[in-house]
């Protein structure tokens, strides 16, 4: 088998099946899915209110379909005894498979529209008056037709809206932040019942998913694509999980707030996981390139951009979608590390002479250049809209103020010297407020910093916080959560409470 897809998650053991993973060979197609039908009948669905399918095959109910016959569909079965199954029970198990699984991935609230307010919806549910939604200043009809409203309105209807306007704490979130204090809440370990077998080198939320129970992926030199859905205090649920067994992963990402995942290693070639559809593209080679190791990239906040780093201090642009190589940036120096501008106009990248590039995607020309005063090499960098923190393998990180003239000499803001060993990750959360630095060659080696005071956060971590050898940090969406990766396989999770 070509790929190892485990979908099983916590589902998978509550079914019974004894089966981690089902193997899969590109090209497969599910056996036995030609059921379209819901079980509901027509007339059930009618006095609930809700438009009935689109069509139903009455075969279905004679369909018969052995739950046991094939690997693929053991997973389907309630008990290990069970076998034959209606079709329309079968159909049932199929959707609610899918909802577990890949549904999990894939963003569907845009879909959705508003609910009506329950104590409005009796009074206006007779007849075809017209009974409206309102969205701003677009409402929507029962009809399903969109129309503008000109009238004006105090919001009366709109509870988000109401409630933002009679409050400022929204708009003063961030200001709870203390310079240094930091409250710390552990969760249990995200990827709990599910640990790595090796480190854990990669770990990333999904940057669209819900803020409360976000998608997380993690992976490792063991070869294994892991996602999970976060849920605090009570636990996290793997999703599922895919297996390369020739691609020890250094590097994974998702792709923006699509449903898709870039994966490399110190290979020649990468992959891009869908996994909605669960479609995997392998790129065999960047055209006209000949790196033997892809080890090392970053992704563009839209996802449609991935920039590795390349050999003699090249940076090598690929479009995501065509998968076809776009551009070179040649730095003097080797490359060690590269970054986008959040707002993914620019890419930032240093290396083994110390400069850090500014690029222009645009007009693909370098728009700045300066010297790292740390006078060492880069090994990290990150940017936010203000600031660029640059990390050196002396263990000193650098923060620099974006609005300083171009090629110009420049001293930075401040100067974190915190950690003696070389930085090998540095995150800024989502709001810009925390910078999280570390390093994978000494124990425990993690500082976070308190961005506009500039000031290390000094209740946490301390001497006794099992962290281990910390090899990846990421922040969820408004950075309710933080997930650490270490050298021992877990992912460990910490809430923020000032974002909670």
């Amino acid at each position: 088998a070509l790929f190892t897809i485990d979908r099983d998650g916590v589902s998978g053991n509550e079914s019974g099946s004894g089966s981690d993973a089902d193997e899969i060979e590109e090209g497969d197609e599910e056996e036995g899915r030609h059921h379209y039908a819901d079980e509901s009948s027509e007339e059930d669905v009618e006095e609930e209110g809700v438009s009935g399918s689109a069509w139903v095959d009455d075969d279905d109910e004679q369909i018969t379909v052995s739950l046991s016959k094939s690997e693929r569909i053991k997973k389907l079965r309630k008990s290990m005894t069970e076998d034959v199954v209606k079709g329309s029970t079968y159909e049932q198990r199929l959707r609610e498979r899918f909802q577990q699984t890949a549904s999990a991935t894939s963003r569907t609230d845009w879909a959705t529209l508003p609910q009506e307010d329950s104590d409005e919806g009796d009074a206006s549910s007779s007849g075809d008056e017209s009974s409206t939604r309102s969205t701003g200043r677009l409402t929507t009809r029962r009809g399903g037709d969109y129309d503008t409203d000109d009238s004006e309105d105090d919001f009366g209807g709109n509870s988000k809206m109401s409630a933002l306007l009679s409050s400022t704490a929204p708009l003063l979130a961030n200001s709870k932040l203390q310079s240094n204090i930091l409250s710390v809440v552990r969760c249990p370990d995200a990827n709990a019942g599910h640990y790595n077998d090796s480190v854990v080198k990669s770990v990333q939320f999904h940057p669209g998913s819900d803020e409360d129970e976000p998608l997380m992926l993690t992976a490792g030199l063991d070869k294994t694509l892991r996602f999970f859905k976060i849920n605090g205090s009570e636990g996290s649920k793997k999703v599922h999980g895919i297996h390369f067994p020739n691609l020890p992963i250094h590097t994974a990402s998702f792709l923006g707030d699509t449903g898709s995942v870039v994966v490399s290693g110190r290979r020649p070639f990468f992959y891009i996981y869908d996994m909605i559809s669960g479609k995997i593209d392998k790129v065999p080679r960047i055209q006209g390139r000949k790196e033997k190791s892809l080890e090392k990239f970053t992704t563009s906040p839209d996802g449609s951009l991935i920039a590795f780093i390349g050999n003699d201090g090249y940076i090598i642009l690929v479009e995501a979608k065509s998968k076809m190589w776009v551009a070179d940036f040649k730095m003097n120096g080797s490359a060690r590390a590269v970054s986008f501008s959040p707002c993914g106009d620019f890419i930032i990248s240093s290396g083994s002479d110390g400069d850090v590039y500014r690029w222009d995607l645009r007009s693909k020309k370098c728009v700045d250049k300066f010297q790292n005063q740390d006078g060492t090499i880069t090994s990290f960098v990150s940017a936010t809209s203000r600031f660029t923190a640059v990390g050196a393998e002396s263990g000193v990180v650098n923060l620099y103020h974006d609005r300083a003239p171009a090629f110009k000499k420049r001293t930075p803001v401040k100067s974190i010297m915190n950690l003696q060993t070389s930085i090998d990750h540095m995150k800024f959360n989502p709001t810009g407020d925390i910078l999280a630095m570390s390093s994978q060659r000494e124990k425990d080696s993690l500082k976070l910093l308190h961005v506009p005071t500039q000031t290390v956060f000094s209740n946490w971590p301390t001497s006794k916080t099992p962290l281990g050898y910390v090899w990846s940090i990421d922040f969820s969406p408004k950075s309710k959560f933080m997930a650490i990766g270490n050298d021992k396989g877990k992912c460990m999770l910490y809430k923020l409470q000032h974002y909670d």
